[in-house]
């Protein structure tokens, strides 16, 4: 009885390919970050690598300096109560609270474009670059847009390490009320 158990469990195991290798699932899109930011321009990109690739959130603190400072859109603060400015430490607090409130998938998309008339100005320590912006942020709060566009001034400077950062961001409303300032006071932490 012993010898026909053992030998309908081995045909079995034969029959299922249980001791074949399993096909190798496709590797993932890595998440493209510039880990040496000797330029504006890559600065700018590490910005867009940070809200678009979740393995990026902290790296995030990397292209701020430690006085940095986000500037609310004028007419928001007046709008909808949100303060004038808020720091590093507020910023990367929001990123991660964005994060995980929305699902272990890649739910946030970051688009910048040039805006037409409007052209970056570069310095040898620093630049000033303008662009207009939309961010889509699947999440599940009620009474809060998904969708955010808006145009943003960054000045960037070039720290005593070579590397650029960000230490000014004033963010511009649009067409839209739905800037990146509110969404970043939305889940603000």
């Amino acid at each position: 009885m012993r010898i026909i158990i053992i030998f309908i469990v081995t045909s079995l195991c034969l029959a299922c390919n249980v001791f074949e290798p399993r096909k190798a699932d496709t590797p993932g899109k890595i998440a493209e970050w510039n880990h040496y930011v000797t330029s504006a321009d890559k600065c700018l990109e590490n910005l867009q690598y940070a809200y678009n690739y979740r393995e990026n959130i902290y790296k995030y603190g990397d292209i701020l300096i430690d006085g940095f400072n986000f500037y609310f859109d004028s007419q928001d603060i007046n709008d909808f109560t949100l303060p004038d400015r808020w720091s590093k430490t507020d910023e990367i607090d929001m990123l991660i609270n964005l994060y995980q409130q929305t699902a272990n998938t890649q739910e946030i998309r970051l688009t910048l474009s040039e805006i037409t008339g409007q052209s970056d100005t570069y310095h040898s320590n620093s630049a000033d670059i303008y662009r207009a912006y939309e961010l889509f942020v699947n999440h599940p709060l009620n009474n809060i847009s998904q969708s955010f566009s808006g145009k943003f001034q960054l000045h960037i400077e070039k720290g005593n390490d070579g590397f650029w950062r960000i230490s000014k961001w004033y963010d511009f409303r649009d067409t839209s009320e739905w800037t990146w300032g509110r969404m970043k006071n939305a889940f603000a932490s």
